[in-house]
């Protein structure tokens, strides 16, 4: 079992930077791994040229392929090292003909050595500069996500202001978002669709979900009993004012995946299965998938919750519920994974405490 310590649900929407770091760390063993996997290959490429009978056969052309994986690697002091090392290999210390116990002449090897250096030079040159690029590129992009997703988190605070029930809920169908989504990943059915970005812009969109909620009266989204059918029809609104205020934004921003998650996930949550959800009546597979997951996470949360018109139903009434609900409420694929990865749902609702921090269990 692996255990997640998640913060407080207001301060895990923020973007962190823990997987950057792992991932620097990764590829600099990588790289050091690499120097000395270049080492070895020109080690290698003296035994040949030594066995083949010297210089004066063409093995000595082998040593720039350890040249050119440390150069474009490791970048320009790493490569011109190497490529001193390599000459020197294949230089004084390296008859020209073996058997004949024939020496080379100052100047060959030299030369030789020289032109090692400075491919290797060129090499790292272009590979420090294109690696420098690839960092700033990276780190606009880094800040243009954070610059995104705090748009996002202020529109998801703005709902979280009209409904006390929002914070908690938010920061929870996110996680059962993320849960269904990597398991399932394992159906072969999604594998070509949902991969590790397509998890983290459903997670990040997730507590977007009922952001149109702001634009429902107060008397309505606050009224202390179970809302009449006029009443329920104004609520029902809240999925296109949410979607609509994404689509503005979307327009100012386009090819954002992130938002047109959200636009999905805000537009089409409240859609079932068999087409008698709201606001299209959309059915099966014509439903988005982030939608159709969003049903199952946002309906087991809110069975599990207190309201003013209902009471918190047990983790098993509302497993036994969404099972009801398979093949005509939800996608029955969702379902399935849900019903085998039940017991995570109730430890992430369960381990929800006053102060908002979760600790998420994972098989």
């Amino acid at each position: 079992m692996k255990f997640f310590a998640l913060s407080r649900p207001t301060e895990k929407l923020k973007p962190g930077s823990g997987g950057d770091s792992m991932l620097l760390s990764q590829v600099r063993i990588k790289r050091k791994g690499l120097i000395i996997v270049s080492y070895i290959l020109s080690t290698i490429v003296f035994a040949i040229v030594y066995f083949t009978g010297g210089t004066h056969k063409v093995y000595t052309n082998l040593m720039y392929i350890p040249i050119s994986v440390i150069s474009s690697t490791n970048g320009i002091k790493s490569a011109v090292v190497h490529a001193i090392y390599s000459g020197l290999l294949v230089g004084p210390i390296m008859p020209m003909n073996v058997e004949a116990g024939r020496q080379q002449d100052f100047f060959n090897w030299f030369i030789r050595l020289v032109m090692y250096v400075v491919i290797a030079a060129v090499i790292g040159f272009f590979a420090d500069y294109y690696r420098k690029e690839f960092e700033v590129n990276k780190k606009k992009e880094k800040e243009l996500a954070d610059a995104q997703y705090s748009m996002v988190y202020s529109l998801v605070k703005l709902a979280e202001s009209r409904d006390d029930n929002t914070g908690a809920h938010i920061e929870r169908v996110a996680l059962f978002c993320r849960i269904i989504a990597e398991k399932l990943r394992d159906n072969p059915k999604y594998k070509g669709y949902i991969d590790d970005s397509y998890i983290e812009n459903l997670y990040k969109a997730a507590p977007l979900h009922d952001i149109g909620k702001v634009g429902i009266p107060d008397q309505i989204l606050l009224k202390p009993g179970k809302l009449n059918q006029e009443e329920y029809e104004i609520m029902k609104n809240h999925a296109v004012i949410g979607a609509n205020t994404l689509k503005e934004v979307i327009r100012k921003y386009p090819d954002n995946r992130l938002l047109e998650i959200g636009i999905s996930i805000t537009n089409y949550h409240h859609e079932r299965w068999d087409g008698k959800g709201y606001p299209e009546g959309l059915k099966v597979t014509d439903i988005p998938l982030s939608a159709r997951i969003m049903a199952v996470a946002d309906v087991y949360d809110a069975l599990r919750s207190v309201r003013v018109y209902k009471r918190a139903f047990s983790h098993e009434e509302a497993v036994n519920i969404i099972k009801e609900g398979r093949g005509t409420q939800f996608d029955p694929d969702i379902v399935d994974v849900f019903l085998e990865n039940h017991a995570e749902f109730d430890y992430v609702f369960s381990n929800t405490m006053a102060s908002g921090d979760i600790a998420l269990q994972v098989s």
